[in-house]
């Protein structure tokens, strides 16, 4: 996590790990990404890194709302947790990724 490590090891594990995505795209390992974009691990940046990526004009991906779809829930309790979440907000980018059959079950439901 790049708040936990410094900013030498935090710089290095991005450098890796462009590198690593550009080597499996496009068998060319650098690390200037063809698709400049980038999402921390559980959204943990520090504003070193974030200057680092934006100096470089990469895009920092993330999300106003966290799903917590990794959380053993009743499709209910999801699309209440959702909608809670958007109204206390009032607006925002709502992520749901490793999503669970719960997550799966509440989607007809979600757009209404």
């Amino acid at each position: 996590m790049a708040s936990k490590i410094s900013f030498e090891k935090a710089k290095e594990d991005i450098d890796r790990g462009m590198a690593a995505d550009e080597m499996a795209l496009h068998a060319i390992s650098t690390i200037a990404p063809s698709t400049p974009f980038l999402r921390f691990r559980n959204f943990d940046s520090t504003p070193k890194t974030l200057d680092l990526l934006q100096h470089r004009g990469i895009v920092v991906f993330g999300a106003d709302l966290w799903a917590s779809v990794w959380e053993e829930m009743t499709p209910g309790q999801e699309l209440k947790l959702i909608i809670s979440r958007f109204n206390a907000e009032g607006r925002g980018f709502i992520l749901l990724h490793d999503a669970k059959a719960h997550t799966a079950a509440m989607m007809p439901a979600f757009p209404r």
